[in-house]
């Protein structure tokens, strides 16, 4: 039987830069289906499934053969205890070949799970039928009121002769005598009965106190599973999150060797403020280095010459990406007035403002900073 809590708890968000390694263009349709994926198993580590359904929705909106999507609304439905809405989803999967066998398991666990809970549900009908039927048969004996007259009668004599007894021992044996058998009987019936109802009330405490330790087990073993679980996700996330970080850096390293720096230095950007133990760092500053000799000047050139064309747009991303690598470089007030006149002139303003504005105050003494003053005046106009 599949453990459905272990297949949602071993769901991964997807890392859009692996799938962009080859650099095949991705549809933004799917990137935003991604987004919306992850996001979704955000919501999921905190219980939110409700929101979590719709954010997959929503994937699926943008990108209809998304089956990771279709798996995991099935899954969110199942932790919801909707097991129709989740056989359903399942249906659904098995028309992925990759995702048949699977949904072909998760369908049959779902049967079993459903007919254990149908089983449970059955049990509570079946005592909840029986305390019916004990009280209704209580009642009925309790609502014969001249039954109660008798019994209250003949408990007033048996009463009495408890204590004529003492002073006269044949009394009391008169008296029982004279109370009509039918009457005889009821009292021995409804002695059976309180006897009946006080070994009830024991079994019923006794049961009690094994539910109350048996819960507290439960609770234990779940609470111990679920520490196991979290402890092997956290492990599981903090290897692939290294292995991402390690094969950025493979990435970026093959790619100087290849020339191809803005691939680099695209990878390396992506994982700059990263915490990284020493060794990583060690290796994540070479290559940084080598991208500041190797790469940056191609990267600007490129860039500068675009600008010159008036390819504003595509000189920009170039232009922007040299700041990066180094924000100590010789031509940084004329770049900066680049990557201003690169937003200006496609119609973004106010990340033209934010760039001639920090040319005018980080470096005002340079014929940049009249220049970025006079692009100031014209937005503004």
């Amino acid at each position: 039987m599949v453990n459905f809590e272990l297949e949602i708890k071993k769901i991964n968000p997807i890392n859009i830069k692996e799938m962009e390694l080859n650099r095949y263009k991705i549809n933004d349709d799917i990137k935003k289906s991604i987004i919306l994926y992850n996001s979704a198993i955000g919501e999921i580590k905190k219980s939110n499934f409700e929101l979590a359904l719709t954010d997959l929705k929503k994937a699926l909106s943008y990108n209809k053969g998304f089956s990771d999507a279709i798996k995991l609304i099935g899954l969110c439905y199942v932790s919801m205890k909707q097991y129709r809405n989740a056989e359903k989803v399942f249906k659904k999967l098995k028309k992925y070949a990759i995702y048949d066998s699977l949904a072909n398991d998760y369908i049959q666990s779902l049967k079993i799970k459903s007919s254990i809970g149908k089983n449970v549900n059955n049990m509570d009908d079946i005592n909840h039928i029986d305390s019916d039927r004990w009280n209704k048969y209580y009642t009925k004996k309790k609502s014969s009121t001249g039954k109660i007259i008798m019994v209250i009668l003949s408990t007033v004599i048996i009463m009495g002769g408890v204590v004529m007894n003492y002073f006269y021992p044949k009394f009391i044996q008169i008296a029982i005598a004279k109370v009509p058998i039918e009457t005889q009987e009821f009292l021995h019936k409804l002695s059976i009965n309180n006897k009946l109802i006080v070994k009830q009330e024991e079994v019923d405490k006794d049961q009690s106190k094994v539910n109350d330790s048996l819960e507290e087990n439960m609770v234990n073993l779940e609470n111990s599973e679920k520490a196991k679980i979290d402890s092997e996700d956290q492990k599981i996330k903090s290897d692939s999150y290294k292995n991402n970080i390690l094969g950025m850096l493979d990435e970026a390293e093959k790619s100087i060797g290849d020339g191809k720096y803005e691939i680099a230095a695209e990878d390396l950007i992506n994982v700059k403020n990263e915490n990284f133990d020493n060794d990583t760092k060690a290796r994540f500053d070479k290559l940084w280095q080598d991208l500041r000799i190797s790469g940056l000047w191609p990267i600007y050139n490129d860039g500068n010459k675009l600008y010159k064309q008036k390819k504003y747009a595509e000189a920009l991303p170039k232009l922007k990406m040299t700041s990066q690598i180094d924000s100590d470089i010789d031509i940084m007030p004329w770049l900066m007035y680049q990557i201003g006149t690169c937003y200006k002139e496609t119609n973004d303003y106010s990340n033209a403002l934010t760039y001639f504005r920090q040319v005018k105050d980080k470096y005002p003494k340079t014929e940049y900073s009249s220049y970025a003053d006079y692009s100031i005046k014209e937005i503004g106009n």
